[in-house]
C-alpha cells in the first residue's frame, strides 16, 4: 500500500463515511450459500455521495499480471492526501459462453465491489459463518432418503428453493468444487460463486434451468483446474 506522508485527514473522512452508510440492501440471490449480497450499483449509490460530502475521491482502475484480471484503488482527499491499495487480482477461468472481453469486465466488476468493500467496511453478502453444515452421516441419510422417494421419470420437477431437481444436483455439486477452491486458496465461497456466476453470464434465477446450471458447473470446474495447476 502506497500513502501520502500524512493521512490524518484522509483516515478521519474515511472514518466519517462508514460511521454515516446506511444499511446497504443486499438485492441480489445466491441459490449456492442461500443467502443474499449488494451488487456494485447498490453499494456505489450509498457509497459515492457520502465520500463526496466528505471530501473523497475514489479511482479504481483495471489491472492485468500474469493470467490475473482484478483492479487497484486509489483514495484521494481534497487535502491532498492519499493512499493507494495494492491491485485485487483474481485467476480467470476460460469460459466459452462470454467473450474475452466480457470475462474480462465481470472479474473486475466482481473484483472493484470486493476491494471497495474491504477498504470502507461494507458487508456486501449475508454472514453464513453460523450456519452449521448437517454431520455427515445425517447428511449421507437425508440424500439416500431423498434418492429412495424420487421416482425415474421426476428429474425435472421443482423443489422447494425453486430449482429442478436435475439442477439442483448440479449446482450441489458445484458447491463441493467451490468449496474445494475455497479451501485451496482461502477465498469465501460466496464470492467464488458470484465471480464464477458473472464470468458466465447468468442470472441466479437462469440456473433453475439445467443446461445452465451444467454450464456453471463447467466454469466452476475449469477454475478449480487453474488452481489446481498452479499448485
Amino acid at each position: 500500500m502506497d500513502r501520502s506522508e500524512s493521512i490524518k485527514e484522509i483516515t478521519a473522512a474515511i472514518a466519517k463515511v462508514q460511521g454515516e452508510l446506511p444499511t446497504i440492501k443486499k438485492d441480489r440471490d445466491n441459490p449456492i450459500s442461500h443467502s443474499k449480497y449488494a451488487n456494485l450499483d447498490s453499494i456505489n449509490q450509498e457509497l459515492l455521495p457520502l465520500t463526496s460530502k466528505n471530501g473523497l475521491a475514489v479511482m479504481q482502475y483495471p489491472v492485468t499480471k500474469d493470467n490475473k484480471i482484478g483492479c487497484g484503488t486509489i483514495i484521494t482527499h481534497t487535502s491532498g492526501e492519499y493512499i493507494h491499495f495494492e491491485p485485487y487480482l483474481i485467476t480467470v477461468a476460460e469460459n466459452k459462453r462470454m467473450s474475452v472481453a466480457q470475462e474480462g469486465g465481470a472479474t473486475i466488476t466482481y473484483a472493484k465491489r470486493y476491494q471497495i468493500s474491504a477498504i470502507f467496511g461494507i458487508v456486501t453478502d449475508e454472514d453464513r459463518d453460523g450456519a452449521q453444515p448437517e454431520p455427515p452421516q445425517q447428511q449421507a441419510n437425508n440424500d439416500n432418503q431423498k434418492r429412495g422417494s424420487q421416482r425415474p421419470n421426476n428429474q425435472n420437477t421443482s423443489n422447494k428453493s425453486g430449482l429442478s431437481s436435475g439442477s439442483s444436483g448440479i449446482l450441489n455439486n458445484a458447491t463441493k468444487v467451490i468449496k474445494r477452491i475455497s479451501d485451496k486458496t482461502h477465498e469465501p465461497e460466496p464470492d467464488i460463486y458470484q465471480r464464477i456466476l458473472g464470468q458466465v453470464g447468468y442470472a441466479d434465477s437462469e440456473l433453475q434451468v439445467v443446461s445452465n446450471a451444467a454450464k456453471f458447473f463447467n466454469a466452476v470446474q475449469a477454475e478449480w483446474k487453474v488452481v489446481e495447476d498452479n499448485k
